[in-house]
């Protein structure tokens, strides 16, 4: 099946003014009738006390409890981490943010985890201490982090609202209305004059215009729906809530403006969690709140192809396409997956895993709270490593194609019988993409839960990593990639970077993906090139035992004329060489060269070998030690196919000088060990 996109899918339809109006109207009006200070009468039951003290008490949720209370006894016992000056300038003096945001986020931490054990406990120092760090959050400088104030002066504090004053506003405004009943009325009263002076007047009363708002990623769903659903726990006013609830929506617009019709997140699986995740979150509190009149989920079926992204992206094991800034083991809240099973009607074929409340080291309080009431093991299927139904995909609008499969293992070397999952992967797309890397044509082969030829994934974020310049670092550059360096130049940078898909389709039963890419715009800088074209053909059924897939790769080069001297012959044989090309395979697996013309990577459950035409490619492997994501030391191998260069004389005597093309073709054979 040719360019076959499973998601036909409509465009959104997003509620009028008119409609917006009415519901909170009517939100309101529930509210005053009730006479509650304040919730409405239909409020979330996310926030209901008695509702979290019991899901807190499942069995499921053993693991995640016993990490919870053991995380709480030491934020009970020690005071929250100071926010100092000294911490706060690093950034703007040095571009060092870490140091400073590893303590915003253990106060978050505490402050969460004290937060919810309280629910369940009645002793008087839980409350004490909650209210404690209320006050001491209510008082920070800025909720904003430094990375994102410039030099971080007052005139650049005051009414900003970044990813975190937001996700801030939205915290307390949750942790205030679970605990109504059991906060000092002024601890109430501070938070919400906090949340007036810094978030509801800035940018609902006096209107004022933030990049975020119409912003086409993650930041406009999460800034605008953690506001938002601050503002439908705290505001009272029927004019400001109307405000607030049209505001969110037109921001939450933008944000699916950014996804194509075939629902995929150029910003990778991490950031789908980011920001459909708060997209689904405030979603979710509307449709209570307005008690189903506003239901921003069911606002056209391309919010459906949104919601399935992880499960076609998603590999085996637990390990996911991972272009952009994302990692290849990524933790989906379980919370938010077992929603959209539900909505949507979708199997999830990943492990049913809670996430432990240490496992995000930002602490994020509504993957946190929702994990505990929305997660359902029901959701899940039971049967984990199975081949998904849907195994050829291709995303049109985002430009990767994914192929997924199974082999048979041999059983006398494992100890589980099942299948040997396998999977490629190829990447089209563009070079100014939300955390862009320049990595057009990059690939991935993966086997039996580990990315095997792998992406980088995200680097450790500083100042430089958003800065001018940004491509020359390992892994935004064309340099940590599968892909050629040609003449001696990287990928550029910039949307007019863009790779054309000159096919991409499917077999019928899904064993074979073929895929065409010209990627001659990625390279400007390499003036000889005319043309590039990169060709790859997967095989998950390449033999009649199945035990065996491969990937054949072919790369063709053509070079532009050159002009010959003026008497027609050549001053030197070297100034009319062919250009050079430099082929490179990223892994953390280590390769080993076999011999000449043979590569292997070795996994946990299958081999890679590469094969090559020894005679015009030189191999040569290099060790790249960096540190990721997370400032956590790691080691990549970049395996490098040199063009070996043979002098010609056949050019002299010409006007003009027609260089042959320079052909690479490798051949990846993927055999279960």
């Amino acid at each position: 099946m040719e360019n076959t996109n499973p998601n036909k899918v409509s465009s959104i339809s997003i509620p009028d003014s008119t409609v917006i109006q009415q519901a909170v109207h009517r939100m309101v009006q529930d509210r005053k009738r009730c006479q509650q200070v304040l919730l409405a009468s239909a409020a979330p039951s996310i926030c209901s006390i008695d509702a979290i003290g019991k899901a807190l008490l499942q069995p499921e949720l053993a693991s995640f409890y016993s990490d919870l209370s053991n995380y709480g006894e030491r934020a009970l016992n020690e005071s929250l981490p100071s926010l100092s000056f000294g911490l706060y300038r690093k950034f703007g003096d040095i571009g060092e943010r870490k140091l400073y945001e590893d303590a915003y986020f253990e106060r978050r931490g505490r402050l969460a985890a004290i937060a919810l054990l309280a629910v369940d406990s009645n002793a008087p120092k839980w409350i004490e201490t909650l209210e404690d760090m209320l006050w001491d959050v209510c008082g920070e400088y800025t909720w904003c982090l430094p990375a994102h104030l410039g030099l971080g002066g007052v005139e650049q504090v005051n009414g900003n609202i970044d990813l975190f004053a937001a996700e801030t506003v939205h915290m307390l405004a949750e942790i205030v209305t679970i605990h109504a009943d059991r906060l000092d009325p002024r601890i109430i009263q501070r938070i919400r004059s906090e949340a007036e002076r810094r978030i509801f007047t800035p940018l609902y009363r006096e209107q004022r215009t933030y990049h975020w708002q119409d912003a086409k990623h993650n930041w406009s769903a999460v800034c605008s729906g953690c506001c938002g659903m601050a503002g439908l726990l705290l505001l009272e006013e029927e004019t400001i809530l109307t405000e607030s609830v049209g505001q969110t929506i037109r921001s939450m617009q933008s944000f699916l403006s950014g996804y194509g019709m075939d629902g995929g997140c150029a910003e990778g699986i991490g950031y789908w969690v980011y920001g459909f995740g708060y997209f689904v979150y405030y979603a979710d509190m509307l449709r209570e709140y307005s008690e189903g009149k506003l239901d921003l989920l069911l606002s056209g079926s391309k919010i459906a192809a949104i919601a399935a992204f992880p499960l076609r992206v998603h590999l085996s094991g637990g390990t996911f396409v991972n272009y952009s800034d994302s990692a290849e083991q990524q933790e989906i809240p379980s919370g938010l997956l077992s929603l959209l099973a539900s909505r949507f009607s979708m199997q999830i074929d990943l492990p049913y895993h809670i996430p432990l409340f240490t496992d995000d080291p930002c602490h994020r309080w509504a993957h946190l709270l929702r994990n505990v009431m929305w997660s359902s093991p029901a959701m899940y299927l039971q049967e984990v490593g199975d081949v998904p139904a849907e195994r050829g995909i291709i995303l049109e609008d985002l430009g990767w194609m994914i192929a997924k499969g199974a082999l048979d293992s041999p059983s006398a070397n494992l100890t589980r019988d099942e299948p040997l999952v396998i999977a490629f992967s190829i990447k089209a797309g563009h070079n100014d993409e939300p955390h862009n890397h320049n990595d057009l044509g990059q690939f991935i082969i993966h086997c039996g839960g580990e990315n095997i030829l792998c992406d980088p994934g995200a680097g450790l974020y500083t100042q430089a990593y958003f800065a001018p310049g940004r491509e020359q670092l390992f892994h935004i550059s064309s340099s940590g990639h599968s892909v050629p360096r040609i003449e001696g130049k990287e990928q550029s940078s910039g949307r007019e970077a863009q790779a054309q898909i000159l096919e991409a389709k499917v077999s019928d039963d899904d064993r074979i993906l073929e895929a065409r890419l010209e990627l001659t715009a990625a390279y400007p800088e390499a003036t000889s090139l005319a043309c590039y074209t990169r060709q790859l053909h997967w095989n998950s059924s390449a033999n009649d035992v199945g035990s065996e897939a491969e990937l054949r790769l072919k790369d063709r080069f053509q070079w532009k004329n050159r002009a010959a001297s003026s008497s027609g012959t050549l001053h030197s044989v070297g100034e009319f060489q062919r250009p050079s090309v430099t082929e490179r395979f990223m892994s953390r697996k280590v390769p080993e060269k076999v011999h000449e013309g043979q590569i292997q990577w070795h996994g946990e459950r299958a081999t890679v070998c590469m094969t090559y035409d020894a005679n015009q490619w030189q191999s040569d492997i290099e060790v790249i030690h960096t540190v990721d994501h997370d400032n956590v030391p790691v080691t990549f191998y970049r395996t490098s196919l040199e063009w070996r260069e043979q002098s010609d004389n056949s050019f002299a005597g010409s006007e003009e000088i027609d260089l042959p093309e320079t052909v690479c073709e490798l051949k990846f054979t993927i055999e279960p060990k």
